[in-house]
């Protein structure tokens, strides 16, 4: 009697049994696709601003660092409680920063204030240095006259006062 050898068994999986729940999938049948309208034409990618592109690559960076491994483990253990320190001393150290600043802003106001106050004294010291009142008390101590406001008036003479008064010049010693 023949005994048959046993059949080999495929390596490959068997086939998943199809579901109850769900359709079978059915292709969709080939869609023709309207004329498209030339794209507007864009300034070439030199003349984009740089800080626009360097936004741009920042946003990137920054949109996976919550998903990335680093954050997870940072997250989950002691440098967590680190790096908030670091932040926390930051913060504290801008505000310590910002309020020296403004009390600086306040000693200088100070300064501007007594400056403007000083210049105002100085002013009325010049103004009353300068006055007509004082320059005519002192011209009339030096024996100056003031002028009078009566118009000119055109004095006639005679060639006879012109010897007249050259004889008076010499007499006198002009």
């Amino acid at each position: 009697m023949a005994v048959a050898a046993p059949a080999r068994r495929s390596t490959a999986a068997p086939a998943p049994a199809p579901s109850r729940t769900k359709p079978p999938k059915r292709k969709a049948p080939a869609r023709q696709t309207p004329a498209r309208k030339p794209a507007p034409k864009r300034a070439p990618a030199t003349a984009r601003p740089k800080l626009a592109v360097a936004a741009g690559r920042t946003a990137v960076a920054v949109r996976g660092l919550p998903d990335s491994s680093l954050m997870v483990r940072m997250t989950r253990g002691r440098a967590w409680i680190g790096v908030l320190g670091v932040l926390l001393v930051g913060i504290v150290a801008l505000n310590v920063a910002t309020l020296s600043f403004a009390a600086s802003a306040g000693k200088i106001d100070e300064q501007i204030t007594a400056l403007e106050q000083e210049n105002s004294m100085l002013g009325g010291r010049e103004a009353e240095h300068y006055s007509t009142a004082r320059i005519r008390g002192e011209a009339a101590s030096a024996g100056l006259a003031m002028p009078t406001t009566e118009d000119p008036k055109v004095i006639e003479y005679e060639p006879a006062d012109l010897a007249t008064a050259a004889a008076r010049l010499a007499a006198a010693g002009g």
